[in-house]
């Protein structure tokens, strides 16, 4: 059974893809698994963002911006922890894979000095910056702490 019911959000999101600069991970069934009682089985999933600007916009949904470097691959399990929020967290935050290379104007605008970063925003409100410059490093429950979950 999904977490979270179905929103508006999910109307600017494509076909699932795991190397696009933008995705969103979402918490849906995995495709072709099923456990022992036939049921589906869920999983974080990294869908096509259609329209980044449109679905940042969907109100009631508060989303976790994540930057990192794709240029450097993967970095230590950070992208397994990253999963595991987006997880732990589903039906509260959802969590925009953003190649802070190919989205340097938002790197920019929220003075992004070191990946990765965090940048929570909600639809009419303000955004808040992690700060992982300032921390050095940082658990996964620092970000879950972080977000009030």
């Amino acid at each position: 059974m999904s977490k979270s019911s179905e929103t508006g959000f999910r109307d600017y999101l494509g076909e699932y893809a795991y190397d696009l600069s933008a995705a969103c991970m979402v918490w849906e069934p995995v495709e072709g698994e099923r456990d022992e009682g036939g049921n589906p089985v869920y999983g974080i999933q990294y869908r096509e963002i259609k329209d980044l600007d449109k679905l940042l916009d969907s109100p009631d949904t508060a989303f976790l911006l994540y930057f990192h470097a794709a240029v450097y691959g993967e970095d230590g399990g950070i992208t397994a922890v990253v999963e595991e929020l987006a997880e732990r967290l589903e039906g509260k935050v959802t969590v925009v894979t953003l190649d802070a290379g190919e989205f340097s104007e938002l790197v920019s605008k929220y003075n992004i000095t070191l990946l990765p970063e965090f940048v929570l925003h909600r639809s009419g409100a303000e955004d808040k910056v992690f700060g992982t410059s300032e921390r050095g490093s940082w658990t996964m429950q620092e970000v879950a702490d972080w977000l009030g979950g």
